[in-house]
Formats: C-alpha cells, structure tokens, sequence
C-alpha cells in the first residue's frame, strides 16, 4: 500500500482522472452507497483493470470517513491476503488524503444477482458448479484467517470463461470478531445472515464464523435452484425472526442439492457441515450429473430463451436403484432425500448424499435439470399440412408468454419483492389473458424479464428471450429499422419532460436554461431517443450514460456533480418526481416524442394480429363504464400526473392494415 497524487476531476465527477500516474479512469461500472467501480487504463503495464474508490470523499463525518477508509483498507488487506482463483485479485492499493483506491482484476460486471435477476432460477447442475467455485473462494480465505460477511449473489462475479469469484470483501474480517458495530448495528445482508449473529447477548455475543458464511451459502444455492429467497419479511426485523425461528421451506426443485441446503441452513452452527464436508457434496453432485452445458461460444453465465420453470420433484421415498427408467414422458417419481439426523452435539457432522439416491434421481427424476421448452415442430408442422386447419394461436405452440419490461420506472414497471407491477405490467397481463394465457400469477403463464433501453431490442430478436416488449419504447419507421423490431399499438402517448433539482442554485424551469451551460449536464438512459435530443437542443450530454433512469434520477438529487436535469418523458418523470421528494418536474415539452408500441421480432404477422385485437379490446369504452385502459391509467398513472392532465385511449396506428 502506498500513497500517491491524484490528478484530474475526481473520483465521482466523470472520466479522466489519473491515480497514481498510471490508472487513468474512462467508464464507470457501478456504484453502491460507500464506493464506486471504475473501468480504468493502467499504462505502465497497458491493461485494463478495475480500480474501486470511496463516493464522495471529504463529504461525510469524520466517524463516518474514518469508518470508510478502514473498510476500504480491511478489504485490500483481507482479498490480498487470500490468493485464490476464485477470489477477484487486487493488484495495488493506494491512499490519497481522505480517498483509497483499491486496482482490481476487471471482471464482467454481471453479478450472480443480475443472472437470477434474468433467469429467475438455474439448473442444479449450474447451480452445483458456481456453489462449487464459490465455496472454494470462501474455503481459501477462512484458511487464510479472513471471514467473508456479506456473501450473497450481488458479491459473486464471473470472469470471461464463466468461473465464479467472490468479491465485496468490503466488511470481511477475521475469524471471531462479532458481528454487530460499536452502535449495535448488525453487519451485513438481512436475507443472508446466519440466525446465531441474531441472538446476540452480552453472555454469548456470537461471533461471526466460518460457519456463519456457510450459511449464507446455503441461502444462496437455495435461491438459484428454487428462485427465490428462503427468507423474507416486510423489514429487516420481520426477515431477522424469519430466518432465526422460520423453518427452511420445502425445495421444488434442488434434486440432489436438497441434503446440503439443508445441512448448510440447521438453526445451531455446530451441525452446518463444515467446508470440507461441503465441497465433497457438491463434488458428487457436479460429478455424477451430465446435464447441458451452454453452447459453445456463449459464456455459461449467458441465459438461454426464456426457460419455464423446472418439472418439481416429489418429496416421496425414492424408489429402490434397481426399478427401470421411467419411459419419456413418464412423470417423474425421484425423492429428494430428507437431511439424515446429525449425531447429537457434534460439530461438523457427516452428512452424506446416498449414491442409491443420486443413481434414482439421474434415471427417474430428470425434471429438476431439463430446463429446455418442449419441441413443438410437430404440431407447426401438422397444422400447417392441413390448409383447412385454422391458423395455431401463438398459445398453442408457446405453452409460456415472455414480457420484456423495465425495473426501475415508478408508475409504468417496477420490480418488487414480489415480481413486478404497474401500469405496462398490468397491461401486458391483460394482452396475455386476452391472447389465451392465465394471468394467476401461480401458474406462471405470464412471465417477465427485465431488459433496459439498450437491451429492449436485443431481447426480441437476436437473443429472443421474450416475445413482446412493453418498456416505454417509441415507436416509428426510424426506430423499426434501426432496431430491426415490429410494432403494435400504440399503448401510450408521452410528452418530453426534464426531472430537477427543487432547491438547485440554478433556477431552471425549462430546457432554455440549459442551454450553452457546459457546467450543467444533462442525463438520460443509454439507448434512448433523448441521447440526440439533447445534443440537438445545444444542452450538455453527460460523459457516461446510465443504463437506466433510476441512476439518472438518483445522479440529478445528489448534490457536488454537475448532472442538474434528466430528460425524458413525462410519465417517466413523474414517476420518479413523486418518488423523490426533492425533485420536480417542469418544461414538458412535444418533441417529436413517439408513441409507445409493444414491440415485437419481424415477420410475426399471427403474434402482432393477435396483440393488435387483444389492445383493441382494451382500449374499447363499455357503454358508461371507462375502458380497462382508462381504469389502468387511473389506478397507476393519475395520481402521479399534474392534475391538469386530460389523456384518452390512444390510437392504434401500428396495428392498421390487419
């Protein structure tokens, strides 16, 4: 560690700086509440390397300050200290005054919570090998005395060749310390701490252990099989009772994986098997399975077509090994064995997957790993050889309806705790259940996918993860070529608007006033149509454009950047003014914005037909009652608008000539 100069404009203003005289900033990766991850150039060895500094240096307490550059410290000593392929490299460290710079390996900024956040729930054969690599990190940092704190899926990262690292070593520290701060506040993530660093008194404060990483282990291979969390409340508090007194609900669909999750979540930390006794189960499970790999030029963490939820595995005995295969086809009958007893008080009991049942479930009970669609050609093929034969509705050959929608836009589509909700999501359940599907959220024949400005596109057709898009996106001749996408609707007419500061010392109520002003940056999500938009109106682009617009909002709130207004339309901007109270919105504007359209792969007249009619319907006013359009709009979309507001049902202009 060493202490060297800093030149440019500094650690959260943009591109440019220079650290050290040789990592010279260019792209910023991703920020979290304490720090920020840039892409930087080293030039004495001419590579790329990531190099992660405090936020906002200087701009907090002294407590607070001292508190962050000793996390800052602790996680380049603790990542140093290990060594390990599966634990991310830091190649320098350096202090600055009140700033630390940590130079790391560069790695795909995906994380494993991204990955779950796409495919919701992963194969155990995939899920296997990443617990597998995981475990070996965490393996090789208690050995080297260095408790990890906060492993969960947000800290797991993968290098190009799909191998899995911990990261985030951020609050690690060293075997036996407690987990709770000198204000008694309990460190790390609610969802993955261990029920033994809940119930600390001052006669038993429970320290944290490798035991207690273990267990966060074990919550995090139960949410990549079953696709969700095993423990959850309302708050922190309603989490911490969940996971402390909450029994770990029954597994649908971990096959094999069920013993170890089960052993890794015991309530007592003297019965958690320990890593050695880990590492071998997980070893028989990615052994003894043969499942699909990804096809070749595609990294393993790169999701496939929307895959349905695996076939669950009943929770009976298993059958004895020498009962013959189930035909194709046949149901599948294979157990997931019970966790055996653990013999009582003793430490880091055996816990052992019977071969009998690893054999039962390879031959039988194939559900919990075939995650393909089933192949439909021959019914394409049938109804196409009878020209008599009514045209298939889309639902007869895709048993699954796959929205693209976005996060992180209050009022239109926001992801939750419980999946996703607003006024698109609303709109497309009531697109799929007019087109045939189940809107019972149960059943999981409406299915959705979070995609971006910059995805949207990629998602119905190249990758074709989903079938439809509703993510506030503009229709017209210009986008369908650029893109390569088809349309239907439109669903939404927007205006343009820009999202401010309210208590901001430069007085703006409209765009004249960021005009010609190269200190006042104006942001907007990457790929959107304001990108040239800004640029047309003589404002200042911001150097690196988000992904989304809730960076974008939270960027204009944040006081010491030059980011002074958002631009966007004006249902996003609502959404986000009401979400942040000090910001406003003002200078709504007809720019040439488009109407939004659901957006499709070309060529798919049966699909469009069918959303065209299902929108038709939507849109229709019943006698005196308003339309499911209109009811929608009031239930998400009034309450955030200026009351002046008057809006009715859009025209369908991408759904003439059908």
């Amino acid at each position: 560690m060493h202490s060297e100069g800093t030149t440019g404009p500094g650690s959260g203003d943009g591109s440019g700086t220079v650290i050290a005289g040789r990592y010279h900033l260019q792209r910023r990766l991703g920020r979290g509440g304490m720090g920020v991850v840039w892409e930087a150039f080293d030039s004495s060895l001419d590579r790329k390397v990531a190099v992660k500094g405090l936020l906002h240096p200087g701009a907090v307490s002294s407590d607070a300050q001292s508190e962050w550059v000793s996390r800052a410290r602790r996680e380049a000593r603790a990542i140093a200290r290990i060594g390990h392929r599966n634990v991310v490299a830091v190649h320098d460290v350096i202090e600055d005054g009140d700033q630390v710079w940590i130079v790391m390996e560069l790695l795909d900024p995906r994380s494993l919570a991204d990955l779950l956040q796409e495919r919701q729930q992963l194969p155990v054969p995939h899920a296997a090998r990443i617990g597998l690599q995981v475990l070996r990190g965490l393996t090789a940092a208690h050995e080297a005395g260095v408790l990890h704190r906060d492993m969960k899926p947000h800290n797991v990262l993968f290098r190009s060749d799909g191998r899995a690292l911990l990261t985030d070593f951020g609050i690690a520290t060293f075997e036996g310390a407690v987990q709770v701060t000198r204000t008694h506040e309990v460190i790390g993530t609610a969802q993955y701490l261990a029920p033994e660093l809940l119930t600390r008194t001052a006669e038993q404060p429970h320290p944290a252990s490798a035991a207690s990483d273990l267990w966060a282990l074990g919550v995090t291979l139960y949410e990549m099989v079953e696709g969700r969390r095993p423990f959850n409340g309302g708050s922190s508090y309603e989490i911490w009772i969940a996971v402390r007194d909450s029994p770990v609900p029954p597994m649908r669909y971990a096959g094999p994986l069920a013993a170890l999750i089960e052993a890794l979540l015991h309530k007592d930390p003297r019965q958690r098997p320990d890593a050695a006794e880990a590492e071998r189960m997980l070893q028989e499970v990615t052994r003894d399975l043969v499942a699909p790999g990804p096809p070749a030029g595609r990294s393993p963490t790169e999701p496939a077509r929307h895959e349905p939820a695996p076939v669950p595995v009943a929770t009976a005995p298993a059958e004895p090994v020498g009962r013959p295969a189930a035909a194709p086809g046949a149901p599948a009958h294979a157990g997931v064995p019970a966790a055996p007893e653990p013999p009582g008080g003793r430490a880091g009991g055996r816990w052992k997957v019977p071969v009998a049942v690893l054999c039962t479930a390879l031959l039988v009970g194939t559900g919990w790993y075939v995650w393909g669609r089933p192949d439909d050609s021959v019914k394409r093929d049938a109804a196409a050889a009878d020209k008599n034969t009514p045209a298939p509705r889309f639902k007869d050959t895709h048993e699954e309806l796959w929205f693209g929608v976005k996060a992180d836009q209050p009022g239109l589509s926001q992801k939750t705790g419980g999946g996703y909700e607003g006024f698109e999501v609303d709109l497309a359940k009531e697109i799929g259940r007019r087109m045939g599907y189940s809107a019972d959220p149960r059943k999981k024949e409406i299915r959705f996918y979070p995609v971006t400005s910059g995805t949207r596109a990629a998602m119905v057709t190249t990758k074709g993860r989903v079938d439809l898009v509703m993510a506030t996106y503009s229709v017209g001749e210009e986008r369908k070529k650029k893109d390569g996408v088809d349309f239907a609707g439109t669903y939404f007419n927007p205006l343009g608007a820009l999202l401010v500061k309210k208590d901001n010392f430069k007085d703006i109520n409209s765009r004249q006033d960021l005009k010609n002003d190269r200190s006042a940056e104006v942001c907007t999500a990457a790929g959107s149509m304001y990108e040239k938009w800004i640029t047309d109106e003589g404002m200042t682009p911001e150097k690196n454009y988000p992904s989304g617009y809730e960076e974008c909002a939270r960027e204009v709130t944040t006081r010491g950047n030059n980011v002074y207004a958002m631009a966007t339309d004006d249902v996003i901007v609502a959404g986000y003014a009401s979400r942040f109270r000090n910001t406003r919105m003002v200078d709504t504007f007809d720019g040439g914005v488009e109407g939004y359209g659901v957006a499709m792969a070309p060529g798919q007249k049966g699909l469009k037909t069918e959303v065209c009619r299902a929108l038709s319907k939507i849109m229709e006013r019943r006698g005196g009652r308003p339309s499911t359009w209109m009811e929608l709009y009031d239930k998400h979309l009034r309450p955030l608008m200026p009351d002046e507001y008057k809006v009715e049902e859009p025209e369908l202009t991408q759904c003439e000539g059908l």
